[in-house]
C-alpha cells in the first residue's frame, strides 16, 4: 500500500513539476522592465539598492522605496533633493529577495562603503540584442523592426498554410466530384446495360413466341387440310 501511495505521489509530482518550472522561467526574466541605468548581466532583478543615496528601487513596480517620517514609502520619483541625481555615475547592488529594506541595517552596513571597480556597463550602453527589448534602450527600434519582421514572416507562413489548406481542400473536392461523377457514370452504364439486356431478352422471347405461334398456326392448318381431304 505504501509503495502504491509513493508511486501516486511521484506521478502527480511529475505532472505538476514541468508547469511549475515553466512558470518560474517565465517569471524570472524581466530584462524589458529593468531601468537602463541598471547594470547588465542580470536576467531578473527584484530590487536595486543604491548605497550613495540609501534608496531601494523595486523593478517590477518601477518604484523608489526610501525611509521617510518613520516609515518606508514607495514612490515613482525620488525626493526633490535627489532630483538631479545621476544614476549612470553611481553603483547599485542587485538584491533578489523579498522586501530587503526590512533588514535595512544589515544591508546598509554591508554596502555603505560599496565600491565596485570592475568594468561597469549599464543597460543603456550595452549592444547585446537581448536588451533591445527595453523600450528606453537607444537600440529599441531594432527590436521593434525584428518583431515586425517576425510578425510579417508569421503572417506569410499563415497565408501560405491557408493557401495550401485551400488547395488541398479544392483538390479533395475535385477528387470527390470526379469520383462521384465516375460512380454516377458507372451506375448509368450499368442501368443502360441491364436495360439493353432486358430488351434483348424481351425481343428474344417475343421472337420465340412469334415462331411458336406460327408453328401452331401451321399445325392447325395442316390439321384442317387433312380433315377436308378425308371428307
Amino acid at each position: 500500500m505504501k509503495r502504491l501511495l509513493l508511486i501516486a505521489v511521484l506521478f502527480i509530482g511529475g505532472l505538476i513539476a514541468p508547469k511549475t518550472a515553466e512558470a518560474q522561467i517565465q517569471v524570472r526574466v524581466n530584462i524589458g522592465v529593468q531601468p537602463i541605468w541598471g547594470p547588465v548581466g542580470f536576467e531578473y532583478v527584484e530590487y536595486y539598492y543604491i548605497p550613495e543615496i540609501d534608496v531601494y528601487y523595486h523593478v517590477p513596480t518601477r518604484e523608489f522605496i526610501y525611509y521617510k517620517n518613520g516609515r518606508w514609502i514607495a514612490r515613482k520619483t525620488l525626493p526633490s533633493m535627489y532630483r538631479h541625481f545621476d544614476f549612470f555615475r553611481t553603483r547599485v547592488v542587485v538584491i533578489n529577495e523579498f522586501r530587503p529594506f526590512l533588514r535595512h541595517h544589515e544591508i546598509k552596513r554591508r554596502y555603505e562603503n560599496y565600491r565596485d571597480f570592475r568594468p561597469y556597463i549599464t543597460i543603456r550602453d550595452v549592444r547585446d540584442p537581448r536588451y533591445f527589448v527595453n523600450k528606453h534602450h537607444p537600440e529599441h527600434y531594432r527590436w521593434v523592426k525584428e518583431q515586425q519582421r517576425k510578425d510579417r514572416d508569421a503572417r506569410y507562413r499563415d497565408r501560405d498554410r491557408d493557401r495550401r489548406d485551400n488547395d488541398r481542400r479544392d483538390n479533395d473536392k475535385r477528387y470527390n466530384d470526379r469520383r462521384d461523377n465516375d460512380r454516377r457514370d458507372n451506375y448509368r452504364r450499368d442501368n443502360d446495360r441491364r436495360e439493353n439486356d432486358r430488351k434483348k431478352v424481351d425481343k428474344k422471347n417475343s421472337s420465340n413466341n412469334d415462331k411458336k405461334g406460327n408453328r401452331n398456326d401451321k399445325r392447325d392448318n395442316n390439321r384442317n387440310g387433312g380433315s377436308n381431304y378425308r371428307r
